[in-house]
């Protein structure tokens, strides 16, 4: 059974920002379909990295997105990006910390919380912006020109 599924109601109005999301999707699905799979965490450690990795990416492009468009809330969505990252690099040190007993329960805790968060995220604070990109060459163009050399190897 899928744990998240993408539907076109969490479309933001631009194909590669719903790519990006469709794969956050996959990923968090992967880590729910491994979620028993070895109780050192180590399933866990790497799907949390790769979500962190493709969170990045995503924030990224979808920031380049905002600003080539002008979009007023900026500023706070960059915050809110910020935030969660954090947040998933805290989780992720955290199974290197706790007893193999207690796996189970923490990947639960996490598989809600990014269930939660993503929805939330993509339904009210990534669709806020949707009227900003929608039709919009300066939106395609960022998100299209954009690669992940502009995250993972700035200066």
């Amino acid at each position: 059974m899928t744990f998240m599924t993408w539907t076109e109601d969490m479309s933001v109005g631009l194909n590669e920002l719903d790519e990006d999301h469709r794969a956050l999707i996959r990923i968090i699905n992967q880590l729910a379909e491994n979620a028993d799979d070895g109780a050192d965490g180590k399933i866990l450690r790497q799907c949390l990295f790769a979500l962190t990795r493709y969170a990045e990416y995503h924030f990224g492009r979808e920031e380049a997105v905002m600003a080539a468009c002008g979009y007023p809330e900026l500023v706070d969505h960059k915050e809110e990006h910020k935030d969660f990252t954090a947040n998933i690099h805290k989780i992720a040190k955290s199974f290197s910390e706790i007893s193999p007993d207690a796996v189970p329960t923490v990947n639960q805790e996490l598989l809600d919380y990014l269930k939660e968060w993503l929805m939330h995220h993509i339904m009210i604070i990534d669709r806020s912006y949707q009227p900003f990109v929608v039709d919009k060459p300066a939106a395609r163009s960022a998100a299209r020109s954009f690669k992940a050399t502009h995250v993972w190897w700035q200066a």
